[in-house]
C-alpha cells in the first residue's frame, strides 16, 4: 500500500436486514497514519470496518484502495481461543519463520511473563491487550481496530499507541475514548444510522 494512497467510498449502501446502515454513504480516508472513528454506539462504525475487510458486502457503491486480503482486523470482542494460552494465541499467526517473535508480541501488549496464561486467568485489559497484539503481529498492511483500548487504563493506551505507530503501517481505529482520539494524526466524526459524516 503507497504511503499516499486514499481509501475512497463512493456511495455506498448497507443494511442489515430491513435496518439502513448506510444510505450513499461516501468517504476518504487516508491510506497513512493513524485515522479515528469517533461516533455514537450504534452509528455504523463496526459495520465500516468490516467492510474495509471485507467482512460486509455494499449493496451498491464502490470501495477502492483496499485490498481485504492484506488488512488485519481486531474485533469489537477479544475472540481469544480460551483453550490456548498467551503465547500460543500470538503463535497460532505467525508463519513458522517468524515464530521467534512470540515474545517480542508479548512484550508489545505488556505481557511479559504471562505467556503460560489462558484468557480465564487474565484481566479484560490484560485480554484486550493480547487481541491486540495478536491482530498487529498478523503483519497486515492496513490495521483496522474495533475500540482498541477498551478496558485498558489511560496511560498504558498511550503506550500502546505509541507502539502501533512505531509499525508504519496505517490504522484505521474506532474509539470513545478522547484521549486516543487527541494522539491521533485525524479524527473523523460519524453519526448515524444510516451513517453520515460530522
Amino acid at each position: 500500500m503507497e504511503a499516499e494512497s486514499v481509501i475512497k467510498l463512493r456511495d455506498i449502501t448497507f443494511r442489515y436486514g430491513e435496518k439502513l446502515v448506510m444510505d450513499r454513504f461516501s468517504l476518504e480516508i487516508p491510506a497513512r497514519g493513524l485515522t479515528a472513528l469517533s461516533g455514537p454506539s450504534g452509528c455504523g462504525k463496526t459495520t465500516l470496518l468490516r467492510m474495509l475487510a471485507g467482512l460486509a458486502e455494499p449493496e451498491s457503491g464502490t470501495l477502492t484502495g483496499v485490498d481485504p486480503a492484506r488488512t488485519a482486523l481486531l474485533f469489537q470482542e477479544d475472540r481469544l481461543l480460551p483453550w490456548r494460552t498467551a503465547r500460543e494465541q500470538i503463535a497460532d499467526v505467525l508463519p513458522r519463520s517468524r515464530r521467534g517473535e512470540v515474545e517480542r508480541w508479548l512484550a508489545f501488549a505488556e505481557l511479559t511473563g504471562e505467556g503460560e496464561a489462558y484468557p480465564a486467568g487474565l484481566s479484560g485489559g490484560m485480554a484486550r491487550r493480547l487481541a491486540l497484539a495478536r491482530c498487529a503481529a498478523l503483519g497486515g498492511e492496513l490495521l483496522l481496530l474495533d475500540e482498541p483500548f477498551a478496558g485498558v487504563d489511560r496511560t498504558r493506551a498511550q503506550r500502546l499507541l505509541d507502539r502501533l505507530r512505531g509499525l508504519e503501517v496505517p490504522i484505521i481505529l474506532a474509539t470513545h475514548q478522547p484521549q486516543v482520539l487527541a494522539a491521533c494524526d485525524r479524527a473523523i466524526g460519524l453519526d448515524g444510522p444510516p451513517l453520515e459524516r460530522v
